[in-house]
């Protein structure tokens, strides 16, 4: 008995050392979402209040350490006039395009900062504003034609830790801003995530 004992700790050993030496994959697959905080100018900070995204992604490694990530992304900005009478009015951003991520630790470190920087196309909308305030129709109005699709460009940074030989949870913070006729629009995501491979 004590040798069956033995020789599978040892077979156990053994093989969890071949797992954690496995070699990475060179495709990774991302998720995760939260916070949306609205930035500049001042009349979307003042009229739309916190929201939330949610993203998937697909990476791709182009150097030791630097990987390429295909995203698309959900945001979700609420209407904040400060009037009771009028409810809807969500801004809503839907983002495509790559992320590039360098990582600054040291190899087989558990925990590897980074920084990103993205770019891509980012189409807004709003939805009907509701209510039985009269300014309802003319928000609306301003809004029927403000649906749009513009350049977005994004930086940040943030800490990835490893959880398991192919999986890392990671924290993030973004600016992001959207170009567009008016100037640029700009909101900090914050996301939580998980990376597989």
């Amino acid at each position: 008995m004590k040798k069956s004992l033995l020789t599978f700790a040892a077979l156990f050993v053994f093989s969890s050392l071949a797992m954690a030496q496995a070699p990475t994959p060179p495709v990774s697959f991302y998720g995760g979402g939260a916070l949306s905080v609205p930035s500049s100018p001042s009349s979307f900070s003042d009229s739309w209040k916190t929201g939330y995204h949610g993203f998937v992604g697909v990476g791709f490694d182009v150097a030791p350490k630097v990987k390429v990530v295909a995203k698309i992304e959900r945001h979700n900005f609420g209407s904040d006039f400060g009037l009771a009478d009028i409810n809807g009015g969500n801004y809503k951003v839907w983002m495509f395009g790559p992320e590039a991520h360098l990582s600054l630790g040291a190899p087989m470190v558990p925990i590897q900062p980074f920084v990103s920087a993205g770019i891509g196309m980012a189409s807004v909308t709003f939805d009907d504003f509701t209510g039985t305030d009269p300014l309802v129709a003319a928000l609306n109005t301003a809004n029927s034609g403000a649906s749009s699709t513009n350049f977005y460009y994004s930086i940040g940074g943030g800490l990835q830790f490893s959880i398991a030989p192919n999986a890392s949870l990671f924290v993030q913070a973004r600016y992001a801003s959207i170009s567009g006729d008016d100037g640029s629009t700009s909101f900090l995501p914050i996301s939580v995530g998980l990376k597989l491979f």
